[in-house]
């Protein structure tokens, strides 16, 4: 199995664990990741503003990838949202392809439209397999009790993404039961996290997060686990910002997948990146030490 790899924006500026830990469990898997040298922006700040320079900016990566004869897959899930939405127009729909494809060749480039692109989640489950992935489970992790935090843009919108139910995201409970750890339900897990109207309305923002955080805690679960970095910043990083604002205490840890299962498989808590979140697991990372 081989990829472009394409990490995205956020990951290597603000989440580097995250990048880590999947170039770690990849190795484990036998996945080749190929740096796509170059690579700029999604594009997905721009989708509302400008959607022919969105589309443009999109359409280059793939452009990028599909010269190097592999499949496109990123580990953030608005680039996999918005560079599977300009993947589907492009090929969709013949006027914006020649509009595209005219931007681009002013820059010596032409995209024919051979690219699939997948978010390291549905790469896990479509190409690796379950199976697979818990033949690779040393560790497994054992009655620990987790939530999933699907994000808004990993199974929707499902007209475009067509990866799992968009009202009850199974998938991702498959991908976290295969590590040996319990998943557990809770009212609102469909509820966005409140990072994507932070710069615009701080307060509400903070009020949302902390909704979904006092769900999560009623629920007695050990941690939060998610694909989505920006709901990492806010759930992880900003979390002692929503206790101080709401004057609560929740203290749950968050791991984003790739940090989970490359505990189950073995890996040392420094070698996914756990030193670099803000809410610590103590008692996941205590057991492992006794172990």
């Amino acid at each position: 199995m081989k990829y472009a790899f394409f990490p995205g924006c956020l990951s290597p500026s603000r989440i580097p664990s995250y990048e880590l830990a999947t170039r770690k469990i990849a190795e484990k898997l036998g996945i080749e990741l190929v740096d796509l040298e170059g690579a700029n922006c999604c594009g997905y700040y721009l989708m509302a503003l400008d959607h022919l320079s969105a589309m443009a900016l999109g359409v280059r990566n793939l452009s990028l990838a599909e010269s190097l004869g592999l499949n496109l897959l990123t580990i953030c899930t608005g680039c996999f949202s918005t560079l599977t939405e300009v993947n589907n127009i492009f090929k969709e729909n013949e006027e914006e392809r020649a509009e595209v494809n005219k931007l681009l060749k002013s820059i010596g480039r032409e995209y024919k439209g051979k690219v699939e692109v997948k978010h390291l989640a549905k790469a896990l489950l479509e190409d690796v397999g379950l199976e697979k992935i818990k033949e690779s489970i040393i560790r497994p992790l054992e009655g620990l009790k987790v939530v999933i935090h699907p994000g808004c843009h990993l199974v929707r919108p499902s007209d475009h993404l067509h990866f799992g139910n968009p009202e009850d995201p199974d998938v991702l409970r498959d991908l976290i039961r295969v590590t040996g750890a319990e998943v557990v339900e809770y009212p609102d897990e469909m509820a966005c996290c409140g990072f994507v109207i932070f710069g615009v309305d701080r307060d509400a923002s903070l009020r949302i997060a902390g909704d979904k955080l006092r769900s999560i805690k009623s629920s007695e679960a050990d941690m939060i686990v998610t694909f989505c970095g920006f709901c990492t910043l806010m759930f992880d990083r900003n979390q002692p910002i929503i206790e101080k604002f709401l004057s609560e205490e929740y203290n749950i840890p968050v791991l984003l997948y790739p940090q989970l299962l490359g505990l189950a498989m073995g890996l040392k808590p420094e070698e996914v990146g756990i030193d670099e979140n803000r809410v610590k697991p103590k008692a996941m990372l205590e057991q492992l030490k006794e172990e």
